[in-house]
């Protein structure tokens, strides 16, 4: 059976990073289709819009068609599903996702173009639809829950999907990872409880280190994002993992994302010692009135302390903010503020509270009448805030603000560097990226350059060091060693696009065209996605 797996954000997130991004679960689902036999295709219509996926999928006549519909996308993709039922009616179409699994039945008296809404986890219950031959069935069985999956490494990872794909740069589609499924917390605007039940489900270290192999072996990723809702929430797990990495000297960069009480010392230097240079942690506000309306079940003291413990080990430190809670008032934002200057995060991202289906904030307001299912109908906006006055947005601004304000106090310096060399070891290659790179933006060549040497001499298999030798050769136009340290890193990950490149470009510097127009081409076959490269090509015209 030919079946297409697709996304497609809002046409006005076409250029969104992150909105436009194929989901990872949607990836799974059709990685796990094709290891039963599935002749599947990948698609991402994001930047196509409704009009030319429709006309690609009549193109394609798929037999099934599965559309991952979240509360941000779900216009659009009802849209494409209304269009390919009128241009190919006899093509199975089935909606999964966060969106349709809270809303399957008003999904299906809507939009009658939609013949099933697998709810939950999509694997084995879109494997079991199409492999009965589905066709469409009464009402009554047109939502099929989705089983829970206890035994996670039983599923091909991602990138071990081999099929057809549009619209998806795997170099990026596939640095995303997650890891688990779940949370045993009950955030009042997180829809996991309910999609979840509270429990979580983990792959093994193993099964994660063998994901990031795959990926670095094929693809040539060297950095990557783990996406769980609390990577840290089995410490056991997270520490095994981090040695797993270092035994097999997988030398790649990583960020994650933490709840603030699951974090501790050891953990974080065991993480940064194998390659976390990034962590987000979900802090939401300052303010312990507002964390307990959230319920959170955490304390401002323990962001405190989560904070501390990052900064010591020096992974840059970020946090997730909302701002515009029920009767949240000026007062609990100054207290958002004073904790941002106390702790002081890197960066970090700022949102108004908004209502998905499925969280208990969205369960309350309903409940009192304030909203009801037909909203998402109704409407064309990609979300709903809980408030709609405009303190909150001028709220959102002073945190944002806030967050840029303090840079020149949150980043780290040579003082910081120092303790993270005491907390995490003299020999964390990390510390000796981030600290040249640190002297690296302040002109400081020479330096930046003893440290990445430093780095390269304790761990020669690691690209890390000679890509950011090579930078800093290029930054002080020393062409030459650039050329070199950027054929050392081709040498480590042939398949990592961004090598060829740098050295492409090193090349033409030093008047070598035709070795870099062959590197350009070479780094074009890698990534055809990549605009410097698309750029670079074009001079050899």
């Amino acid at each position: 059976m030919k079946t297409l797996v697709a996304y497609l954000s809002d046409y006005r997130d076409r250029n969104d990073y992150f909105l436009s991004m194929m989901p990872v679960g949607a990836v799974s689902i059709a990685a796990a289709l094709e290891e039963r036999g599935f002749d599947v295709t990948l698609a991402n219509y994001s930047k196509d819009g409704v009009r030319s996926a429709a006309a690609r999928i009549q193109a394609m006549k798929p037999d099934a068609v599965g559309l991952s519909v979240y509360t941000h996308n779900r216009t659009d993709s009802l849209r494409l599903a209304v269009a390919i039922k009128k241009r190919l009616p006899k093509t199975l179409i089935i909606a999964g996702g966060p969106h349709a699994s809270f809303l399957g039945e008003e999904i299906l008296r809507r939009v009658k173009a939609i013949d099933y809404v697998v709810r939950g986890e999509g694997e084995l219950a879109f494997i079991r639809l199409l492999e009965r031959g589905a066709k469409k069935a009464p009402s009554a069985e047109r939502i099929i829950p989705g089983e829970r999956i206890k035994d996670l490494d039983a599923l091909p990872f991602p990138a071990r999907f081999g099929g057809a794909m549009h619209g998806i740069d795997p170099n990026e589609q596939f640095k995303y990872i997650i890891t688990s499924r779940g949370c045993p917390h009950r955030c009042a605007f997180c829809c996991s409880p309910q999609l979840w039940g509270r429990t979580t489900a983990f792959r093994s270290a193993e099964s994660i280190v063998d994901e990031i192999a795959h990926c670095v072996a094929k693809y040539g990723i060297i950095y990557f994002s783990i996406r769980d809702d609390n990577f840290t929430q089995r410490r056991d797990r997270v520490l095994k993992f981090s040695r797993l990495l270092r035994e097999r000297r997988l030398y790649v960069m990583w960020n994650c994302q933490s709840r603030v009480d699951t974090l501790d010392e050891e953990m974080l230097v065991e993480m940064k010692r194998a390659g976390l240079e990034h962590i987000q942690l979900g802090v939401e506000s300052g303010s312990e009135r507002i964390l307990k309306m959230y319920d959170k079940q955490t304390t401002i003291g323990d962001i405190e302390k989560a904070s501390a413990a990052v900064r010591r080990a020096g992974a840059y430190l970020s946090f997730y903010l909302m701002a515009g809670m029920e009767n949240e008032r000026a007062a609990d934002i100054k207290k958002t503020v004073e904790l941002i200057r106390r702790t002081l995060p890197g960066d970090g991202i700022v949102s108004p509270v908004a209502l998905y289906p499925g969280t208990a904030l969205y369960e309350s307001v309903r409940e009192r009448g304030d909203i009801d299912d037909t909203l998402w109908f109704r409407s064309r906006e990609p979300g709903v805030f809980l408030r709609g006055d405009a303190e909150v947005g001028r709220w959102v601004r002073t945190l944002a603000n806030e967050l840029g304000a303090i840079r020149e106090r949150s980043w780290y310096r040579e003082k910081d560097f120092r303790e993270h060399r005491r907390v995490t070891g003299e020999d964390c290659w990390v510390t000796d990226i981030l600290e040249g790179d640190y002297h690296l933006d302040e002109g400081s060549f020479g330096r930046a350059l003893e440290l990445y040497k430093t780095a390269a001499r304790r761990h020669p298999r690691n690209p890390w060091p000679f890509l950011r030798m090579g930078k800093a050769h290029f930054m002080s136009e020393n062409y030459e060693d650039a050329e070199r340290d950027f054929a050392s890193v081709i040498d480590l990950v042939p398949n990592y696009y961004g090598g060829r490149l740098k050295r492409a470009e090193s090349l033409l510097a030093l008047g070598r065209r035709d070795e870099s127009r062959a590197c350009a081409e070479a780094a074009a076959r890698l990534n055809p996605y990549d605009f410097r490269i698309r750029n670079l090509r074009k001079l050899f015209k």
